[in-house]
């Protein structure tokens, strides 16, 4: 075990992008602190992926990374990424400001569903108030993982967890919903089981002038997967339980549960209980953008005597 992390057999052939991630740029070698069968894993190669094809400039698309299990991502994003850890929940705030500091950037923010829409809701809601130019991915996996597996905003009814033993009994928040009532200029859902889905909503979103909210859904083996039945949200489906405690179980069960926005227009409100609709919610590109727009009052207080 080195003190980096794992580090696993090299692939043959050999992974294209693991020399451009940060610990295959010194070890030349593929190394992730995450549980088997944990998502983060292809969110992070994935973002790896697009910040090479797509010759970002990490002096101008900076990485702000918020609190929980995905803060170890470090170890997989692109060696030359400007990353930034925040405090937990204050992702967006740090992410303002440097949009503040430099107008040029456009930050890019990695938060937890427990950091985006538990601890910094707040930030949250006034950075898609604000349309701020940036990205901001929420990373979904319906557990707070990283303290003990306690029940989160998005724990979905009746799953169990450390603070939930007999069942979660309360509504779960929706980070589509709340991003769209807040006023978000772009918004989409996908999961780590749609990848190629995933990459195109990030490459949308790179192009986009204005706040872009990305969710991902994505499995937690450890602390979600092992406490509850594949058929927990498949009530319809006739699924027989067991218990999710491999990845492919959760990769399973997410695509299972997860259903496109144009199928959702069909189903009843109790058909959709407890499943995951994934699609692109919001593309408006004639709202202003915040920093732009403050640079007109700045214009406009300069001219006065």
């Amino acid at each position: 075990m080195s003190e980096i992390g794992r580090m696993l057999k090299n692939e043959k052939p050999e992974h294209p992008y693991v020399p451009v991630s940060y610990a295959g740029s010194m070890f030349n070698n593929f190394a992730t602190r995450f549980c088997s069968g944990c998502g983060y894993g292809v969110i992070g190669q994935i973002f790896t992926r697009i910040f090479e094809d797509e010759h970002l400039d990490p002096h101008l698309y900076p990485t702000v990374i918020g609190i929980g299990c995905y803060s170890q991502m470090l170890l997989l994003v692109h060696y030359r990424s400007q990353k930034i850890l925040a405090l937990h929940g204050r992702a967006p705030a740090l992410a303002t400001g440097i949009k503040m500091a430099n107008p040029k950037t456009k930050p890019i923010i990695f938060s937890g569903d427990g950091d985006c829409l538990g601890i910094g809701g707040n930030h949250f809601i006034h950075l898609c108030r604000r349309n701020l130019d940036c990205v901001i991915f929420i990373f979904n996996n319906s557990i707070y993982a990283m303290t003990g597996g306690q029940g989160a905003p998005t724990t979905l009814y009746g799953a169990q967890s450390t603070t939930t033993p007999y069942k979660m009994f309360e509504n779960r928040s929706d980070g589509v919903k709340l991003a769209l009532a807040a006023g978000a200029t772009y918004v989409a859902r996908t999961t780590v089981a749609h990848p190629r889905t995933y990459m195109k909503y990030f490459k949308k979103a790179l192009t986009h002038k204005g706040t872009s909210v990305i969710e991902i859904i994505t499995p937690c083996v450890t602390y979600f997967g092992r406490k509850n039945l594949d058929s927990l949200g498949a009530e319809y489906t006739g699924i027989k339980g067991e218990k999710m405690d491999q990845g492919f179980k959760m990769i399973d069960w997410i695509k299972r549960n997860t259903v496109r926005i144009n199928q959702a227009k069909f189903m009843t409100e109790e058909e959709l209980f407890n499943k995951y609709i994934i699609g692109e919610f919001r593309y408006q590109t004639n709202r202003p953008e915040y920093s732009e727009e403050y640079a007109k009052i700045q214009e406009i207080a300069m001219k006065e005597d």
